[in-house]
């Protein structure tokens, strides 16, 4: 596993650094046409923002329709932020009284979600460390044997996945394709333009349980091969491609999507809760995909959108017919102002990053 981790963080410093050769060589412009920018040293990008983040984790077994499938309770965060020369800040708050009203019904989840979106012209760069613990059983009738009157759901509070991924896509027409408009609310597209899309990406990904993910009274009791699993960790490594497109009408309201494919190796090592099994590991093969929506309308001085950004990681494991699954994501609803200042903001340490 360590090579494998190894492999991906050293494949990154050299992407980052061919990247950064490139641009200081050849001076990227977009076409006004279609681009607006709002990222000189007099403008600044303001957002109230309420967003909820969620994860997901699902096993599954080829040889049957049903899939386990545990969530984690969705919270609302309220927040606020600001975008200046290509940088973005932002303030989130849970507030508890908003948020547990179904505690009762689905469990408390506690969560750490730090995610990094850097959108350069030609090149996006996304990161994302969290950890999430305490999930419910969503489908329960559908994988055990709970009795069809009982509509409550198993809560597994003692559940923990933890992920830490990168990818890096280059855009191909970014002359006229803005990533930053939808994503990242600095920019404005004015006309319809899409672009086909290229990268790489690097996932771990580590989940733990008090006791087996598989409950005990699951309809099929050789799902997953009878292995009581409760931990699992994954690397993952792969080349993604995909395509990008804006669709603005009346040159204000637009609705963005992209989609990424990526294919790549795994390893994946297992550990089960009962003793008597032994520890399974190996190299396997992966497939993940992603998706970003963004709609709204949009203009000079204020836009308003809302934006999801969805990542669906699917590894082979080391037993025959299963597959895990992890998906996190967040939807966002931003509500933008911008403003030209009458001189630039001096922040010595910021600045000299963003020179």
């Amino acid at each position: 596993m360590k090579y494998l981790m190894l492999l991906g963080l050293l494949t990154l410093v050299h992407v980052l650094r061919a990247q950064s050769d490139i641009e200081d060589k050849y001076e990227h412009k977009q076409d006004t046409n279609y681009i607006a920018s709002y990222t000189s040293e007099l403008d600044l990008t303001t957002r109230f923002y309420n967003s909820v983040k969620f994860s997901r984790y699902v096993l599954r077994d080829s040889r049957y329709e049903e899939r386990l499938r545990y969530a984690s309770n969705e919270n609302l965060i309220i927040g606020v932020g600001v975008s200046y020369r290509r940088a973005t800040f932002n303030l989130g708050l849970n507030f508890p009284f908003v948020n547990s009203w179904d505690e009762k019904d689905k469990g408390k989840t506690k969560y750490l979600d730090a995610q990094i979106h850097y959108y350069l012209d030609k090149f996006v760069f996304d990161a994302w460390l969290s950890t999430y613990k305490g999930y419910y059983l969503t489908n329960p009738h559908e994988t055990t044997t709970q009795d069809e009157m009982d509509s409550s759901f198993p809560i597994r509070p003692e559940i923990r996945n933890t992920n830490f991924s990168f990818n890096l896509v280059r855009i191909f027409n970014s002359e006229k394709f803005s990533f930053r408009s939808a994503f990242a609310q600095d920019e404005w597209q004015k006309k319809s333009a899409g672009s086909f899309l290229l990268g790489m990406e690097y996932n771990m990904m580590f989940s733990k349980g008090d006791s087996s993910f598989i409950p005990f009274n699951t309809k099929e009791t050789d799902f997953f091969d009878g292995y009581e699993i409760n931990k699992n960790a994954i690397v993952n490594l792969g080349v993604s491609g995909g395509y990008g497109h804006t669709f603005v009408v009346a040159q204000h309201f637009y609705f963005s999507i992209v989609a990424t494919v990526a294919f790549g190796g795994s390893f994946t090592a297992l550990e089960s809760y009962d003793d008597t099994q032994e520890d399974i590991d190996g190299l396997t093969f992966n497939v993940n995909y992603s998706t970003k929506v963004g709609l709204g309308y949009n203009s000079e001085t204020f836009q308003v959108g809302l934006a999801t950004v969805q990542t669906f990681m699917t590894n082979h494991t080391p037993l025959d017919h299963s597959k895990i699954t992890e998906n996190p994501g967040n939807v966002r609803i931003n509500l933008i102002k911008r403003f030209v200042l009458n001189k630039p903001i001096r922040l010595p340490i910021l600045n000299k990053i963003l020179d």
